[in-house]
Order: C-alpha cells, then structure tokens, then sequence
C-alpha cells in the first residue's frame, strides 16, 4: 500500500475536542485517593479538562438525611419528615476534582431518597431512579444546591462549570418515567438553575444513542425553557453492544450453572455472557462519526457535547484492554471535524462498579487506566493524540481497507500517523505501507501502540495473571509498557522522505519527521 503526502497541503486546526473532558463512574468514588490519583493524571498528561460523573445526589453522598433512614426510628410517626440538608460530601468531591486540575461537568442526579416518588433503583450502588414526589420540592432543593455552589466557590468559578439534567433518561435502568416526563423534569431543573444565576450553563437530554435530540430541542423552544447546549451518548451498538434474544436468555443460564459448578471466576463469566465478536465485526466503521454528524445538524447553533462515548458499552470486554480499543480512540478522534464542543470518553477509572467492582487487574473495564493505576492501551491512544501539532494537512489519498493515515504540521515539522482500525476483534491481517513525503528528513522517530508496545495486559499475562498484582510488579509493568520513542530506518532523497512500515491489524504509529 502506497501513501503520498504533500506537505504543502492545505490545512485545518487539529480537532482535540477529546480533551475537554472525561466521564467516571459516580460521585462517591472521588472520595478515593487512588481515583483522584487516576483523575489527575488524565489531567496532567492527556491534557483532559472536564470530568463527569454520575449520582451527586445519591444517598451515600448524604445531601439529605432523615430520622426515618437510621431503622431504630424509621416507625415513629413523622420521622421521615425530621430532615438535613447538607451538601458537605459534594463540596469534598468537587474539592478533589479541582485539586486535580479539572472542573465539574456537574450530572444533577440521582433523586435523594427524600424528595423520591419510589423507591425502584438502577444499578449497583443503589441510585434512586425515580422522579421526585414534587417537582417544585425538587426544584427548591436544586435552588438551594446552587446558591451552595454559588457561595462556597464563587460565582466566577461556577460559570465555568456545565450542568447536566440527569442521565440517559431515555432508559428505563437510569430514569422511571416518559419522555414527556424527562422533558417537564427537565424544565423545572433548569428553571431553577438559571433562577439564582441566569449565566449558568445547562443543557440535555442526556441520552442513549443520540436520541431526543430533535424533541428536547423543540420543546424547549415551544415552552420557552432554558437550554444552553445539546448532550447525548454514543456507542457502537444498543445499551449493552448486543441484541438480545430468548435464546441468548436460556444460553446465559446455561453458562451461569456451568460456572457456578466448575468454580469459574465472575470476570470470566461476565465476559463469556456478554462479549460477542462475531456481533461486533458486522458493525459499520466509523458509525461515531455518521452519528455525530446527524447530532451536529440536530444540535443547530448551541454547542454539542457527546457527554460518553467508547469502543463499546461491554463490560468485561477483554478488548478494552487491548489495541482494538486504542485503535478505535484515534479513528473515532480522527473522524472528528471541529463540530463538537466536547468529546468526553468513558471513563477515566477501572475503578468502578456500576455493574460490579471487579479486582482483577485486567478485566475488561472501561477505563483508561486500570484499578491498580496502570495506563492502557487506550490511554497511550489519547497520549499520542495530545502530542498531535496544530494544523492537520487535508489529504487527497482515499483510505484502502483498515489502514489510514492522516498528517499534521507545527510549520516546520511534521507528523504522520498511520493506524490500521477493523471493528473485527478476531482479525489479525498485516499490511506493508510504503509512505513518500515531499520533505527532506534528517530524522524520524516513531511511537507504537501495538502487540509489543504500550501491552500492559501481555506483561500481566507473562507474570501468571495473578489476581493482585504486588506494587513492585504495578512499577516493573509500567516501566515495560510506557510510551517510547524510537528512531526507525528511512531513506530522504532529491527532497523527498521514503518511509517502509509494517502494521498489523489495530496497530498504531505515530511518525515524527524533523
């Protein structure tokens, strides 16, 4: 495969919408000194701006208490309206995310316990997705939440934040009501917002898929109700990656009695239940980017933010361990064009338990950086991206089946990057790329993210897979692992730079040219 570049090209700014921020889990996990230890390095090193998170509101961040909730006195008449207002735990999480060098995306939810309608909660860590038995008690509790926020921080530094309505209202595991009912919800939050302070920025829907987007939009304007940008999710394929059937239902039963026989471990179950490959293979390339577009159009003229975006929405899916989902980053990031306010990944942390909160040190989870504080694959994506120059060249060539290429200029120097990206996880084809740039080298380093770079999960392997990993091990696989430089062979003649490279399936080079 030939590529030609020319380094005259016109060019257009470098898209890094990925670094205005990053999802993690919920709210009580950045109480926790090795997650803050994970969110400052997304921070410091990937350049990452923002951080979301779910649950500011639950029970266990504690913003309402009532005498009723301690058992001893829960059946002594009027109990449950004996109650606490303090917003102490928040104020420490958001302390921990500025101490980190990020700002609040601020999620308002889940619905405390008191103002709930019921008593139905989504996942793991037990977060009311109810709507509340007043929407005009709820919205005095979110006016009191801000003026909190307003004099603890400061009206200056709460302008810069972005409050978000809710979570993916548009699912029945995170909101128990329609869309009529997201959209009246909505309405009294924002309302609200704005009452203590009109320049705050707030914004939805919130959804799965990029879905509401049209609806949300036109009942705001129809009502006359607040809005400052459009937020949305995106995944390749449904809520969970997969379609299933009662068939898959009578499979995973199947699995789950072997597993319970033999002694299997949850992590493998969990992936034997929901990882499928030959699902994933038949996903389109590049359906972010098509689905970003239509989002764009939908969005009109307030900004866009897809508030979560990955691979894949499989939880212990081994590929987020590995290459595939670094490949999958940078062509997602590459597809980009300047269309989108912020582009923030999910997530930041292994450590998480949405579903469950699983020790192993490579399970499969959706972070950046594993429970044990090691950088993935995906990380080194994002560390690559962030060494990108300024101004990309618009390229003539068409790309030829996984492999493509795009390049970039500080105007003097150059970097080309070439990453060969299949939906196929299974697949492990290599190409020869024979690459001719119009520029006179004296020097070209590369930086690799494939089977033998940037690997973290083959080092673990090597070791036994042990299921705690010692902290000499955590330091001897780091230093392994790390992003490196290296200078590769080239030949630059009469003007020109000739570049042989060798890619497998999901493998990744960065190319500097001095």
């Amino acid at each position: 495969m030939k590529i030609t570049i020319d380094k005259n090209a016109k060019t257009t700014p470098t898209d890094f919408s990925w670094q205005f921020g990053i999802g993690n889990d919920h709210a009580f996990q950045l109480h926790r000194k090795d997650v803050c230890a994970h969110v400052k390095t997304v921070h410091d090193e990937l350049g990452m701006r923002y951080i979301r998170f779910h649950g500011i509101f639950d029970d266990d961040m504690l913003c309402i208490q009532r005498l009723s909730d301690y058992k001893p006195f829960g059946n002594i008449p009027c109990s449950n309206r004996v109650t606490e207002t303090n917003f102490n735990q928040i104020a420490d999480v958001f302390n921990n995310v500025l101490a980190c060098g990020m700002k609040p995306f601020v999620e308002l939810s889940f619905m405390p316990g008191a103002l709930a309608s019921g008593k139905k909660t989504g996942i793991r860590y037990q977060n009311n997705i109810t709507q509340p038995i007043s929407l005009e008690a709820w919205a005095a509790f979110i006016k009191k939440f801000i003026l909190f926020l307003k004099d603890y921080y400061g009206e200056a530094e709460i302008r810069q934040w972005y409050f978000e309505v809710w979570n993916e209202p548009d699912l029945s595991i995170f909101f128990k009501g329609s869309q009529s009912d997201y959209f009246r919800f909505y309405a009294a939050t924002a309302k609200a917002v704005k009452s203590v302070d009109a320049q705050l920025q707030i914004g939805g829907p919130s959804s799965s898929a990029c879905l509401w987007i049209d609806d949300f939009v036109n009942y705001c304007r129809k009502n006359s109700v607040p809005f400052d940008f459009i937020s949305t999710h995106h995944y390749p394929g449904d809520a969970f990656g997969n379609s299933f059937s009662m068939r898959d239902a009578f499979k995973m039963m199947s699995i789950v009695k072997s597993a319970a026989k033999s002694g299997k471990a949850l992590s493998d179950v969990m992936q034997e239940m929901f990882f499928k490959p030959d699902i994933y293979k038949k996903w389109d390339k590049g359906i972010l980017a098509r689905m970003d577009e239509k989002a764009a159009a939908k969005a009109g003229d307030k900004p866009l933010f897809i508030t979560e975006w990955n691979s894949m929405a499989v939880f212990a899916s081994p590929a987020h361990d590995e290459k595939y989902a670094a490949a999958f980053i940078v062509k997602s990031c590459m597809d980009l064009k300047n269309r989108i306010k912020g582009y923030m990944f999910w997530c930041c942390s292994d450590i998480y338990e949405e579903q469950f909160m699983l020790g192993r040190p490579f399970h499969g989870g959706f972070g950046l950086i594993n429970n044990c504080g090691i950088p993935k694959p995906n990380f080194y994506a994002f560390k690559l991206l962030s060494r990108l120059y300024p101004q990309r060249l618009d390229l003539s060539y068409k790309s030829s089946g996984d492999v493509e290429c795009a390049a970039f200029t500080d105007g003097e120097k150059l970097q080309i990057l070439v990453y060969s990206q299949s939906m196929d996880y299974t697949k492990n084809d290599e190409t020869k790329i024979q690459l001719e740039i119009n520029f006179a080298a004296k020097a070209v380093m590369a930086q690799y993210i494939d089977d033998a770079h940037c690997n973290p999960k083959k080092e673990w392997l090597q070791m036994g897979a042990p299921d705690i990993l010692r902290p000499a091990q955590i330091t001897e696989i780091q230093s392994r692992t790390s992003l490196t430089k290296e200078s590769i062979p080239f030949t630059a003649e009469h003007g020109h730079t000739q570049i042989a490279l060798t890619l497998r399936t999901n493998d990744i080079v960065l190319l500097s040219l001095s």
